[in-house]
């Protein structure tokens, strides 16, 4: 049985000097591997980097398998950039002189291979302020935006169709005005993956980026994590107990690493309905183990997005609208337990 080692307890809740990637002229965005002082490597869906600066352009010499897309975000305006094989310079702002926040991150998933930022190049460049809030996602490809722009579910994967920027981790943080580590990878599950024998995320989510085996030695504060887990365990049907006693294991050494985070399990938006129902109740049934051990700020929250709208993308994956209504779910749980309100609430 494959569970989240010992290590993690250390790794996820290590108070160390921040890394080096804080002194670069950008702030980094979800978990990033650093490079050097200007350069960074990039995998988890929704990282990238944030930074102001100065000017009438913004240019970035990236590396990459010619396979992921980014959105670039300059003063609230978004644009899906696609990526070349190898190493080529991308002008990601022309424009109007003046002060500009510019936000570029990771549209597709960890499936598609490292991103390299070799160097960012602007005016005056500097990084923004991280938010106060923050949020850890533990998900899959319906936390990554597997499909979310295709029409309906009759579509198939296509790295354009992804897009982790309109998927409920991303709406619910922004809602919030909360930094975020997204750590999610396509058809992979807690205790068993959809396909094939690579290694879970029990192991992946203590990786730096989910390809290399080096391990996340950060510093990163969580309020909230969130998992998203159990679409692809149940699958082929059924694992049985071992599921739920590795999600036991799991959400312990989640408090052990985040004693003062609030702690959501979550389940829906794809599964069968039979499937479902034994998903979700073996999720309640290892929230219900942990809640009997004291722990009363670990809970459980139900995604059955309505069947209106854009309900699915590709290949049945959750659309646009079902995403939404996720989204809107978590806002009203975390609201309900830590009193956050929406940003545009506020």
């Amino acid at each position: 049985m494959k569970t989240i080692t010992s290590s993690l307890l250390a790794l996820l809740a290590l108070s160390a000097l921040p890394l080096s990637a804080h002194a670069q002229p950008v702030r980094p965005l979800g978990r990033v591997d650093t490079i050097d002082a200007s350069s960074f490597n990039i995998e988890w869906p929704m990282s990238g980097f944030e930074a102001r600066f100065d000017g009438t352009r913004l240019s970035a010499v990236i590396e990459d398998t010619g396979k992921n897309w980014l959105n670039v975000e300059v003063d609230g305006k978004v644009q899906a950039v696609p990526l070349k094989e190898g190493r080529h310079t991308y002008k990601l702002f022309s424009g109007l002189e003046g002060q500009h926040v510019i936000r570029v991150t990771r549209r597709t998933g960890a499936q598609e291979g490292p991103t390299t930022f070799a160097s960012v190049t602007a005016e005056n460049l500097r990084p923004t302020q991280s938010p106060d809030r923050q949020i850890l996602v533990i998900g899959d490809s319906i936390a990554s935006g597997y499909g979310i722009e295709g029409d309906n579910q009759w579509c198939h994967f296509t790295q354009e169709t992804q897009n982790a920027g309109l998927a409920w981790p991303a709406l619910l943080s922004k809602s919030f005005s909360a930094d975020m580590q997204l750590l999610s990878v396509d058809g992979h599950g807690l205790y068993r993956n959809y396909d094939g024998d690579a290694p879970t995320m029990a192991t992946l989510m203590e990786r730096i980026v989910p390809s290399e085996e080096a391990v996340w030695a950060g510093r990163y504060m969580a309020d909230v994590v969130i998992v998203n887990l159990g679409t692809n365990d149940f699958a082929a049907g059924d694992p049985g107990p071992r599921f739920k006693d590795a999600y036991v294991a799991t959400l312990g050494r989640l408090r052990a690493a985040y004693p003062r985070a609030t702690i959501i399990a979550t389940i829906g938006g794809m599964l069968e309905r039979p499937k479902l129902i034994a998903a979700k109740a073996a999720i309640e049934g290892a929230v219900a183990v942990r809640q009997a051990a004291g722990d009363t700020r670990t809970s459980f929250v139900y995604l059955d997005p309505p069947s209106t709208g854009r309900r699915f993308g590709c290949d049945w994956h959750p659309g646009k609208d079902a995403q939404a209504y996720m989204a809107q779910t978590l806002q009203a749980a975390l609201t309900k337990a830590l009193g956050w309100k929406p940003s545009a609430a506020k």
